[in-house]
């Protein structure tokens, strides 16, 4: 349990209340202070995870951010599903709580997950059933960069990355000696009831912060059977009788988590010193687990398996500008994370990491028209796992890399973005071979105006990424995906290569009076592809996979605009059309790759009279039969939802009422690997609340 853990729930609901009401409501908080109306105003926000404090329409690479009124919709009980409905992104849906960005059909490894610019430096990208130790609740914004972040973050961000960008530690005195937040939230399908509250407090000098929030979820409701229709017609085939099967429930999908954290910030004139002490816990069930027993002639039921997962962090931030050459700016952060895996009472397996990441920027004083940063950054993430399901053996990982952005503006029309980043990687397994090698990678990109509020942007990578522990040295029953993995060490292929890929975005942009949008198209070639690749092997009843390599494509586009439809003192009404769409295939065999994100597209209307907000959006996940061996085909499905949202000025409050999957469609997600055994939740309202004071 966490050190704020005396806390409870309804402790904490009441008490958050009670001040938030009770508080001076002309006390302004140091929270955003953005136009709730505005929809251009995302655009605006200086994106955190890129060098020189760029806006998305100033950055060459696809990006985006959700924040705001948006985030606090949006919110759900992982990174995964309150990401899931971005241009560009799915999830990986192993139950609502253990659920991982999937971006461009990119996941696992190959999407780094920060906080605040730093690694998370948990186990979640190991499985797909761990959980990010990364939640939303507390974020005021949230980073999504498309395609490949290599270069300012290393070969682990090979297919993307997701920054959750929080205010614990301020780069800047606080606007106010006291003020905070207050955010409460229930979800019916999930029957979440969550809270949060934050308060910022000191002088110029000094200011201190607190935050503490809770989350409780039940078993997911869903609108028939957990199992697909597909997959039980194929168990019925098989075993000649059908079986009794969950329906309207998935069980084991309950969660309690908390966290909270305590900071201090030093602030003067030239910079800033800021350490944040937090932790995080979760405790949640995996769905899936349908395997039985024989004991005695008579068959029984599995245990059910739970998480408890729990993280302790340090993080230490600073930044100081020297008046002549530049700014530094360095941040620190070491965690203690332990994952425990509980078959009832007793302990299946215990997953142990303990990591260190270190990042240090300078950004130089611009030279006429050339603006930049050099940095420095330095991982070591030691990491063992115990017991039945410890499939990856002990192991250290240590990152060190060198890495520059440079931006040269030669006039008002023309851009010039340029990057690269040498890493040197080394992996100690006892009794194994070394893993110790270097990777190059550089891109550069160009914007140019096109006259008036229209741009083309061009950006081209080069990139390369490590091999991790799991695909060198992986050997035994990963039950929670029921199969078992081998890495090629294992295997005796030796170290496998580095992948090499070549990466172009293409991005147009346009707005007018009328009509906003943004079109891109991506192109990813990765030669020497590691893929975990299902074999004929059958052993204790589980698949054997095997990390191989191969040649990849993956190539597609992302498109919205904003239509103004009417713009009236009586209200403004908008459409907002989008779509997206990856295709991703194996070069050395022809075979598509696995769990590749279908075509999605939708529309949606968008009223506003100040303060008042209403939204219906509906999106259709066409059907995907582009698959890999061993994969089943996923029905298309069309999730409709509404919104309706309030904002009113004293006090300083936003209220909103949203409702999901209104047509209580059965929809189940291609990207995740339970698509056939827990759909996404049925029907919901979703009631939120946030009060800045």
């Amino acid at each position: 349990m966490s050190f704020l853990s005396f806390l409870t729930w309804r402790r904490m609901a009441a008490a958050s209340l009670a001040l938030a009401f009770g508080a001076n409501a002309n006390i302004a908080a140091a929270a955003d202070d953005d136009n709730k109306y505005d929809h251009h105003l995302v655009d605006k926000i200086v994106v955190e995870g890129v060098p020189l404090g760029r806006t998305i329409e100033e950055l060459a690479q696809p990006t985006a951010v959700l924040g705001g009124d948006e985030l606090l919709k949006r919110q759900a009980a992982s990174i995964g599903e309150t990401l899931a409905h971005e241009l560009g992104v799915s999830s990986t849906y192993f139950g609502p709580v253990a659920s991982r960005p999937v971006i461009r059909g990119q996941s696992g490894e190959r999407i780094r997950v920060l906080s605040n610019g730093l690694d998370a430096l948990d186990a979640s990208a190991l499985s797909e059933d761990h959980a990010v130790s990364v939640d939303s609740m507390l974020a005021e914004h949230i980073e999504i960069i498309r395609g490949p972040a290599t270069l300012l973050y290393g070969s682990g961000a090979a297919g993307g990355l997701v920054n959750v960008v929080g205010n614990r530690i301020l780069d800047s005195s606080l606007e106010a000696p006291f003020g905070g937040r207050v955010t409460l939230g229930t979800d019916s399908a999930t029957g979440q009831q969550a809270g949060a509250g934050e308060l910022a407090f000191g002088t110029a000098a000094i200011g201190f912060h607190l935050d503490y929030f809770r989350r409780d979820t039940d078993d997911i409701e869903i609108p028939g059977f957990a199992e697909s229709e597909l997959l039980r017609a194929m168990e019925e085939e098989e075993e000649g009788a059908e079986e009794d099967e969950a329906f309207g429930v998935v069980e084991n999908t309950s969660s309690e988590a908390e966290g909270g954290a305590v900071a201090i910030t030093l602030t003067g004139n030239n910079g800033y010193l800021g350490v944040s002490l937090s932790n995080y816990d979760n405790q949640y069930g995996i769905p899936g687990h349908h395997d039985h027993e024989e004991e005695g002639g008579a068959e029984e039921e599995e245990e059910p398996v739970r998480v408890d997962l729990d993280q302790s962090r340090v993080d230490l931030e600073g930044g100081y500008r020297f008046a002549s050459i530049g700014e530094l700016q360095v941040k620190l952060a070491q965690n203690d994370y332990e994952h425990l895996e509980l078959e009832g009472d007793e302990i299946g397996t215990r997953f142990n990491a303990e990591g260190t990441d270190f990042r240090a920027e300078f950004r130089h004083q611009p030279f006429g028209a050339l603006e930049g940063a050099i940095g420095l950054q330095y991982k070591d993430i030691d990491f063992e796992a115990l017991g039945e399901e410890a499939f990856v053996p002990a192991s250290t990982t240590q990152q060190t890399s060198l890495f520059f952005f440079e931006e040269w503006q030669p006039g008002d029309l023309w851009t010039l973005q340029g990057s690269a980043r040498l890493e040197k990687q080394t992996i100690d397994a006892p009794s194994l071979p070394k893993y110790d090698d270097d990777t190059l990678g550089a891109s550069i990109g160009l914007i140019r105006s096109l006259g008036g509020s229209h741009s083309v942007a061009l950006n081209y990578a080069l990139t390369e990424r490590h091999p991790n522990a799991t695909e060198l040295y992986a050997d035994g029953a990963h039950v929670a995906v029921q199969r078992i993995e081998r890495g090629s060490v294992i295997l005796g292929d030796g170290i496998l290569d580095k992948e090499t890929s070549s990466n172009v975005d293409l991005t147009l942009r346009g707005e007018n009076s009328r009509i906003e949008w943004t079109v891109t198209a991506f192109l990813n070639d990765i030669d020497d592809y590691i893929l975990l690749a299902p074999t004929a092997v059958v052993e204790d009843e589980l698949q054997v996979f095997e990390y191989t390599q191969t040649d990849a494509r993956l190539y597609g586009f992302e498109a919205e605009a904003r239509i103004e439809l009417l713009d009236l003192t009586a209200g403004h009404l908008h459409t907002r059309l989008f779509t997206d769409y990856v295709y991703g295939e194996d070069e050395g065999t022809g075979d598509y790759l696995p769990r590749i994100t279908p075509l999605r597209y939708g529309i949606a209307l968008h009223f506003t009279r100040d303060p008042f907000e209403a939204t219906i959006e509906a999106t259709l996940h066409s059907d995907q039969d582009n698959i890999a061996a061993n994969e089943l085909p996923t029905d298309s499905y069309t999730l409709v939802g509404a919104e309706l949202s309030y904002a009113f000025e004293q006090p300083d409050i936003f209220v909103f009422l949203r409702g999901t999957n209104l047509t209580d469609e059965d929809a189940r997600q291609h990207t995740s690997p339970l698509k056939d055994l827990v759909p996404l939740p049925g029907r919901s309202l979703q009631l939120g609340l946030r009060y800045d004071f």
